[in-house]
C-alpha cells in the first residue's frame, strides 16, 4: 500500500475527513470515499489515530468522572462518619456531663452528710459535755458540807473580808435615830456567826456582822446586825470551795429600814428573805 498526499480537486485546499466523507477547508466541497480493497488498510491508517485518541479521551473523561463520582462518594461516606462520629461523641460528651454532674451531686451529698454528721457529733458531746457539767456541778453542790468550809481557811477569809467591806461601803454615812441624834460606825464589821444555806440547785454562805454605831454627842452604842450572802459556791475538783464571790446583803421584812439591819443575830435567818426549801448548817469561824 502506498500513500497519497489528498487535496481538493476544485481549489487544491486542504481536505478533512469526517467519517468517509471528505470536506475542503477553504471552498467546502464534499467528496464521498469509494473504498475498494486496497483503500480499507488506508482507511484504517488513517481513522486509527484519530479513533485511538478519541478511545483514550473517552476513557479518560470516563475517569476522571469515576475518580470525581469515587471522591463524592468518599466524601459522603466520611462526611456520615464524621456526623456519625459527632453525634457519638456529642452522646458521649453529653453522657460525661451526666456522669459527672451524677458524681458531683453524690460527693456534694455525701460531703453534706458528713458535714451534717461532724456537726451532729459535736453538738451530742457538747450536750454530753453539757451534762457531765451539770452532773459534777450537782454532785460538788450535794458534797459540799459545813466542814468544807472550814477546812478552807483561803476561801473562809476572803468571804469574811469581802463581806466587812460591803458592810464599811454601804454604811459610810450616819444614821439618825428616832430623836435625829446622829450615829456614825465605829469600827470595822464584826463577823459573829456564819451559816452553810443549802437547797437543791445551790450552796450559799450567810455571815452575820454586828455593826456598832456611836451616838456623836456621848459614848452610847448601838449594835445591828446584818447579813452578807455569797452565792454558787462549790467544790472543785481538788476538794476547795469554788466561787465568784459575788456578796449581796440580805433584805428581808423584818429587816428595820432605818438602821439597815436586825436587832439580833437569829433575827436574820428567822426572817422570811430566804428560800422555804432551804436548810441550814452552821459554820464555825
Amino acid at each position: 500500500m502506498r500513500l497519497t498526499n489528498i487535496d481538493c480537486p476544485q481549489c487544491a485546499g486542504q481536505l478533512n475527513q469526517q467519517g468517509d466523507r471528505f470536506y475542503c477547508t477553504s471552498c467546502g466541497s464534499a467528496f464521498n470515499i469509494d473504498y475498494d480493497e486496497a483503500d480499507v488498510e488506508y482507511a484504517k491508517l488513517v481513522t486509527e489515530p484519530e479513533r485511538t485518541r478519541l478511545l483514550l479521551e473517552n476513557n479518560r473523561i470516563l475517569l476522571e468522572k469515576n475518580e470525581e463520582l469515587r471522591k463524592k462518594f468518599i466524601t459522603g461516606e466520611r462526611r456520615k462518619e464524621i456526623v456519625q462520629e459527632v453525634k457519638k461523641q456529642g452522646m458521649t460528651f453529653a453522657g460525661a456531663w451526666v456522669y459527672a454532674l451524677i458524681i458531683g451531686g453524690m460527693s456534694t451529698l455525701l460531703c453534706i452528710i458528713a458535714v451534717a454528721a461532724i456537726f451532729f457529733s459535736a453538738w451530742k458531746n457538747a450536750e454530753a459535755d453539757i451534762a457531765k457539767r451539770e452532773q459534777a456541778k450537782i454532785e460538788s453542790i450535794e458534797k459540799l458540807s459545813a466542814a468544807d468550809i472550814e477546812n478552807d481557811k483561803n476561801f473562809l477569809e476572803n468571804a469574811i473580808a469581802g463581806g466587812i467591806a460591803l458592810e464599811a461601803a454601804k454604811r459610810d454615812k450616819p444614821v439618825k435615830d428616832d430623836d435625829g441624834d446622829e450615829t456614825y460606825v465605829e469600827g470595822d464589821p464584826v463577823p459573829v456567826t456564819c451559816r452553810l444555806m443549802k437547797t437543791d440547785k445551790s450552796n450559799s454562805l450567810c455571815i452575820v456582822y454586828k455593826i456598832t454605831y456611836k451616838y456623836s454627842e456621848d459614848d452610847i452604842t448601838k449594835d445591828i446586825y446584818d447579813c452578807i450572802v455569797i452565792d454558787d459556791i462549790s467544790l472543785d475538783e481538788t476538794g476547795h470551795i469554788k466561787s465568784d464571790y459575788d456578796c449581796d446583803r440580805v433584805s428581808g421584812d423584818g429587816k428595820d429600814d432605818e438602821w439597815n439591819g436586825y436587832e439580833d443575830a437569829d433575827g436574820v435567818f428567822e426572817d422570811n428573805t430566804f428560800p422555804e426549801n432551804c436548810k441550814f448548817f452552821r459554820v464555825d469561824i
